[in-house]
């Protein structure tokens, strides 16, 4: 995820949830002539840095929040991905609740061009491999994508 922009530009990023809170150590910053700081977030999940200067708190702190935003990307990844599921889901159930097995059909195993050659279905649809609404029609060895699949209405049909 090296392309994601810096994390204050990222809209997925909770900027509100994230602060970095300083702590000035007074000891650490007697002993080293200057001033000391631990670093933490307040999310609470990092931990907080030894006393050091304001540079390197800030390096800390980037360091947590690219992990932030790459674990946001994640869950954002995922929860496209569970819609994406669902909704290849839903086309199936609409399918298989208008589609009944035996249905005619035209179908295409290329590209969608031409009248398509007709045949009936052989079985209900299924998403393959959780990734394709798929539907298995006579005459053909493998599946047929639903969106290269139409069914023909014929007559006395009122669909």
């Amino acid at each position: 995820m090296n392309d994601l922009p810096y994390y204050t530009d990222d809209p997925l990023v909770d900027l509100k949830a994230h602060r970095l809170l300083l702590d000035l150590d007074p000891v650490a910053s007697a002993q080293a002539g200057r001033d000391l700081k631990s670093g933490t977030c307040s999310c609470g999940t990092m931990t907080a840095t030894p006393p050091w200067d304001d540079h390197a708190v800030f390096e800390q702190f980037d360091a947590h929040m690219a992990d932030v935003q790459v674990d946001a990307h994640e869950v954002a990844a995922e929860e496209l991905e569970q819609a994406r599921r669902q909704e290849r889901k839903a086309v199936v159930e609409r399918w298989n609740a208008t589609v009944p097995v035996g249905t005619p059909v035209r179908y295409w195993t290329g590209a969608r061009h031409g009248v398509g050659k007709p045949s009936r279905t052989r079985t209900p649809a299924v998403v393959l491999s959780g990734h394709t609404p798929v539907v298995w029609v006579e005459g053909e060895g493998s599946c047929i994508a639903l969106t290269h699949v139409q069914p023909i209405e014929t007559e006395g049909d009122p669909s």
